[in-house]
């Protein structure tokens, strides 16, 4: 299994990387494409320790899927609230980035470590 710190920086380099491909190519309005990439890096700073200690807990307790689908709905819609303020993003844009970018994380994650 990674640690926390691994899975930190790997999230936040695919993130940033799959919300600036999601703004550059949809010629969204922001900031920019770099403000967006890095409110999304950001983002991701401020949320994984929090659901990395939730998950911890919550995976010995319940179905992997159940509680990974709650705890990754719930970073969406904070990440996508703070990418929103930090790059001047429309919500329903941000919220599409922050679903884009965590749905790719979690993807390389599963692929790096599997499910617990």
């Amino acid at each position: 299994m990674m640690s926390g710190f691994d899975a930190l920086v790997i999230s936040a380099l695919v993130e940033a990387a799959l919300a600036f491909l999601v703004t550059r190519t949809l010629g969204w309005k922001s900031r920019g494409d770099f403000h967006v990439a890095a409110a999304s890096a950001a983002a991701t700073a401020i949320t994984h320790p929090q659901l990395w200690a939730a998950a911890l807990w919550a995976y010995d307790r319940f179905p992997f899927w159940q509680s990974a689908s709650i705890l990754e709905s719930a970073v969406v819609v904070i990440e996508g609230v703070l990418i929103a303020w930090m790059a001047q993003l429309r919500i329903d844009r941000a919220m599409l980035a922050s679903l884009v970018a965590n749905s790719g994380s979690l993807a390389i994650g599963l692929w790096l470590n599997g499910p617990s």
